[in-house]
């Protein structure tokens, strides 16, 4: 069996919520308070319901180096499929904090919604444009020829991604027939039964793919954008007022950052994280042979795991937005000044060290 989990990514958060309250000034963010040192406080986060190679370091630090910092016993994690559905419970305070997609985040808080971008869930992307290169060699030609696409659902990042790189190709997008199909395994049969002629997918999945036949990566989003986020570590002004609310961040801020350091500089570490918590049984019992290259191309090429998360400025995210405006997905009036936060991640850097 292929390793082709169920990654349900349900579009665009289109809701008008009301603005909270305005922007943090600078603050003091002291040590956990003593209450939560005794008890141990369970932080509630919600989070991709699959995990794929670039998800592991991400759920390693939720499941496990979270619990390790005082004041904190291991989070209530939240697998949710409905991807939007995050950001929603974000906003509604039924969570603390979201580990949510770019897409949904972007367009709630261009709606007004109060939300704030702490952290990365990881840098760039591993989700990769795959064709059956005997049948097709290039974005030109899936056009030319009336050529479909089978996405998770119109308007999400990967979408939006596609439409940004015909355009930069001057290709017209309405040449091409996109389809939304929610599953991974069913975007990757439908490639192989050749009722598509491409589709978005881990890299991981590419490689194994790649075994099946003449599969090739036709466009990898880092090279087209050199940044194109898709998840990020998400929360409210509202929720970030407390004393204690602004340790907590930090504290989920340091255990990311620790898992995207360990992850970074030791294979071992990683590839024991990825037999507990990747979702395909495959990727789990994966030996050196296949799992180190995928390794090795999101720590290397893809530069997934940051150390300090430096790509998350304003500028850095600014950069996408032009593509989004260009497939219709947002206005481009998203104050990301306001959006993206480095507060925590900053205090977080500091602590660390």
């Amino acid at each position: 069996m292929m390793m082709f989990e169920d990654m349900s990514r349900r579009g665009f958060l289109r809701a008008g919520v009301a603005a909270g309250a305005g922007g943090l000034g600078m603050i003091a963010l002291g040590p956990v308070s003593q209450a939560f040192a005794q008890a141990g406080r369970v932080l509630k986060i919600n989070t991709l319901a699959s995990a794929a190679a670039v998800n592991v370091p991400m759920q390693a630090a939720l499941q496990a180096e979270l619990a390790k910092i005082p004041g904190f016993a291991a989070p209530e994690v939240r697998p949710t499929k409905k991807i939007p559905q995050i950001a929603q419970e974000v906003i509604a305070g039924a969570a603390d904090l979201g580990d949510g997609d770019v897409a949904s985040t972007l367009a709630a808080a261009e709606a007004g919604a109060d939300l704030r971008i702490i952290g990365l869930s990881y840098s760039n992307t591993s989700q990769v444009i795959v064709v059956n290169a005997d049948k097709t060699k290039s974005l030109e030609e899936v056009a030319a020829n009336g050529g479909t696409i089978a996405v998770n659902s119109i308007g999400d990042f990967m979408y939006v991604m596609l439409v940004g790189a015909l355009i930069k190709r001057k290709i017209d997008p309405k040449k091409v027939n996109f389809i939304e199909m929610g599953s991974s395994g069913d975007r990757a049969r439908a490639l192989i039964a050749g009722r598509v002629d491409a589709v978005p997918m881990h890299v991981e999945q590419a490689a194994e793919l790649a075994t099946r036949g003449n599969y090739q990566i036709l466009v990898r989003p880092w090279q087209e954008y050199g940044n194109w986020f898709s998840a990020i570590v998400m929360t409210t002004g509202k929720w970030l007022e407390p004393d204690e609310n602004k340790a907590a961040a930090v504290a989920t801020l340091k255990a990311i950052l620790t898992s995207f350091r360990k992850t970074n500089a030791d294979y071992g570490w990683y590839k024991e994280q990825v037999g507990k918590y990747a979702s395909s049984k495959e990727l789990k019992a994966a030996d050196d042979g296949f799992l180190k290259p995928v390794w090795e191309t999101l720590t290397v090429e893809i530069k997934a795991f940051p150390d300090n998360m430096q790509t998350m400025t304003p500028d850095e995210f600014a950069k996408v937005i032009p593509a989004y405006k260009e497939a219709g997905a947002l206005k481009g009036t998203v104050d990301l000044n306001k959006l993206i936060d480095r507060t925590y991640v900053e205090q977080a850097i500091k602590e660390l060290a």
